[in-house]
């Protein structure tokens, strides 16, 4: 089945976050102490229009909206089932490429099974890349449960929740040159956020659906085989596999 979906990334940074809460601690420090020494190279004072204002941890988020593309396999029996799927999403900041995996299936076929209300529990992997700039790389995590619905073998309507994402883009170039800035140039400091961005993000509501028009007949239901001789002529005909 190949699903479509939209997730709103809200990453924050916070205090002690795994994996890029140095960084971006570093980034702050380096932009503050590179717009600082440019506003005072340049006579701006603080809080002037001209002047480079100084960031917070908070200025570091990750907001954008990922358009997710997710072909996945599921497989298992009527009540109990696995999936597994490929991750593709794009969005005007970032994009993400990765798979998913959910251990946990739980479905109740109603209607002889022409509608299916399931429950699933699991995670993803993906990689990150900017979209609009180059350099910037990273990852995000996350811990994801959905209900849904499958109607028939055509449809699925799902609502997904994440638990917990954990993830972001870092590029150590930018971080090194805000460290070497030399504020004498006419241009300000690069923005912190081309060093880091990214955080944390519990409660995430994300919707996906999925259609499927294609219908491929069982090997059962193929008419008889034949064989034929160079002249066409039936030679031998094969029994019938199925009804």
């Amino acid at each position: 089945m190949f699903r479509i979906g939209v997730e709103p990334l809200g990453l924050e940074p916070s205090d002690g976050m795994p994996f890029i809460g140095n960084h971006v601690g570093e980034a702050v420090t380096a932009y503050n102490a590179a717009a600082t020494a440019y506003n005072r190279a340049h006579g701006y004072a603080a809080g002037s229009t001209m002047a480079s204002a100084t960031i917070d941890r908070s200025d570091l988020g990750l907001h954008t909206t990922l358009v997710t593309f997710a072909p996945g396999l599921d497989l298992g029996g009527e009540h109990v089932r696995f999936r597994i799927e490929g991750l593709l999403g794009v969005s005007d900041r970032v994009r993400a490429i990765g798979a998913g995996i959910y251990p946990l299936e739980l479905a109740l076929p109603l209607r002889g099974g022409a509608i299916t209300p399931y429950l699933i529990a699991g995670g993803t992997l993906r990689w990150l890349g900017r979209s609009d700039s180059d350099g910037e790389s990273g990852g995000l995590v996350t811990l994801r449960a959905a209900a849904g619905t499958r109607i028939g073998d055509h449809m699925v309507v799902e609502l997904g929740v994440g638990l917990y994402l954990l993830g972001g883009v870092y590029n150590s170039a930018v971080l090194q040159s805000m460290s070497g800035y030399d504020p004498r140039g006419s241009a300000p400091p690069p923005p912190a956020d081309r060093a880091v961005a990214g955080g944390e993000q519990t409660g995430m509501i994300e919707y996906r659906s999925a259609s499927c028009c294609s219908y491929l007949r069982s090997w059962n239901r193929l008419p008889s085989a034949a064989i034929w001789r160079s002249s066409g002529e039936i030679a031998k005909s094969l029994p019938s596999r199925g009804p």
